[in-house]
């Protein structure tokens, strides 16, 4: 497999790096638009497509009372998204 094949389901070591990479290169876009999104501090909120969950952490802090779950068809990602917000699992928000 190409590696930017790994951008539609990230899979094995190459997937890990490409999410990680995407937390990283969508930053910008992903604050640009959560800037524009307006959620009650106790908000449910879906993140269908998590990816990498850098943007569960961003909607976490959105809604500080709310919850946010995130789902997504790679592995790969839902291993990383949990990494990246084990507090907040850890805290049932998530």
């Amino acid at each position: 497999m190409a590696f930017f094949d790994n951008t539609r389901k990230p899979t094995g070591l190459g997937g890990r790096i490409m999410v990680s990479m995407m937390n990283i290169g969508h930053r910008s876009l992903a604050d640009w638009g959560l800037k524009y999104l307006k959620l009650n501090n106790d908000a449910n909120v879906l993140d269908c497509g998590c990816g990498g969950g850098a943007n569960i952490k961003r909607l976490l802090k959105k809604c500080p009372e709310g919850i946010v779950k995130g789902i997504d068809y790679s592995p790969v990602s839902v291993e990383k998204s949990k990494k990246v917000n084990e507090a907040a699992i850890a805290e049932g928000r998530c």
